[in-house]
């Protein structure tokens, strides 16, 4: 399927994803916190979601992008798995250079740290494949499943974001 064809689908995730960073940043102000360290904590939580958030936005209005310049399938595909690999790691890398200065602080989230890199495994065997033209007639429904685990470690990040902010103070 060709980025063109494609380009409703990834005008909806991008929409989706937008949505995932506004709700996140709505929530960071609806909620104060006393505590320095569950302060911190929210901070890189809200970090994730929201940098993950717009790496899906600009992932899936890239291969539109490089489209319309006419390219082949083959390079719209294979640049936007590129970038979007390059953008994964950027995220990645931003968030341990973020967690160092608190490591210890608190203690990590052992199930969204699973959760997510079983996600990220996913994510990047997906590009990877895209990049090696091992299935080439499956493209675009790789780089779609990139962009759904994306999304999807957004959301539970998000949502783990969110337990925790409102979180029934005990009597």
């Amino acid at each position: 399927m060709s980025a063109i064809d494609a380009s409703d689908t990834l005008l909806n995730l991008a929409e989706i994803s937008a949505a995932f960073a506004g709700f996140a940043a709505l929530v960071s102000v609806l909620k104060e916190r006393d505590d320095r360290v569950g302060a911190l904590h929210g901070i890189l939580r809200l970090r994730i979601v929201i940098s993950t958030s717009v790496v899906v936005v600009a992932a899936s209005l890239i291969p539109i992008g490089l489209a319309n310049f006419e390219l082949p399938d083959r390079v719209v595909w294979g640049v936007s798995a590129a970038l979007l690999l390059a953008l994964n790691y950027s995220v990645i890398l931003s968030f341990i250079n973020s967690y160092k200065p608190v490591q210890g602080l608190f203690p990590p989230d052992r199930v969204a740290v699973i959760l997510v890199s079983v996600l990220e495994v996913f994510d990047q065997i997906a590009l990877v494949l895209i990049l090696l033209n091992i299935w080439p007639d499956h493209d675009f429904p790789l780089y779609f499943a990139a962009l759904v685990a994306n999304i999807c470690q957004a959301a539970f990040v998000f949502l783990r974001f969110v337990g925790s902010e409102f979180i029934a103070d005990a009597p």
